[in-house]
C-alpha cells in the first residue's frame, strides 16, 4: 500500500494542485478543506497516514497547529509539514513539531520533504 498523506488546505486551488502533485508521486492522498473535516478523517483513519501536510491558517475554527496536535495524539509516528502564506510569530512554532514551508511553495522541495517523511530510511 502507498504511504498515506493527509492534506489540510482551505484554498481549493492550492488543495487541487497539492493533491495532484502528491498522487503523481504514487502517494495515497486524502485532501480536506477545513479543520473539522481533518478531525473527522483523523478520528477514523489516523493510522493510515505517514504525513500530515497542513496549512496553518485554515480560515476559521482551529488552526494547523491544532490539527497537528490532534494527528500526533492519534498517530505518534505521523510526520508534519506546515505550510503558510503568512508570517508566523517564532514563539508559536516549535521546530520539534514539524517542518515549516512558506508560500509560494517550492514544489520540488515539498516533494523531497514528503517523500523523505513517507519513506523513512531505517
Amino acid at each position: 500500500m502507498a504511504p498515506g498523506v493527509l492534506v489540510v488546505e482551505d484554498d481549493p486551488n492550492v488543495r487541487v494542485v497539492l493533491d495532484e502533485l502528491l498522487q503523481d508521486q504514487g502517494l495515497d492522498v486524502w485532501s480536506v478543506g477545513d479543520d473539522l473535516s481533518a478531525y473527522q478523517v483523523l478520528g477514523q483513519e489516523a493510522d493510515r497516514f505517514k504525513v500530515l501536510l497542513t496549512d496553518i491558517n485554515l480560515g476559521g475554527g482551529t488552526d494547523g497547529f491544532d490539527v497537528a496536535r490532534r494527528a500526533r495524539s492519534l498517530n505518534a509516528d505521523i510526520k508534519v509539514i506546515f505550510i503558510t502564506g503568512n508570517p508566523i510569530e517564532p514563539r508559536r512554532f516549535d521546530p520539534a513539531e514539524g517542518v515549516m514551508l512558506h508560500k509560494p511553495l517550492n514544489l520540488m522541495a515539498l516533494i523531497e520533504m514528503i517523500n523523505a517523511a513517507a519513506h523513512p530510511k531505517h
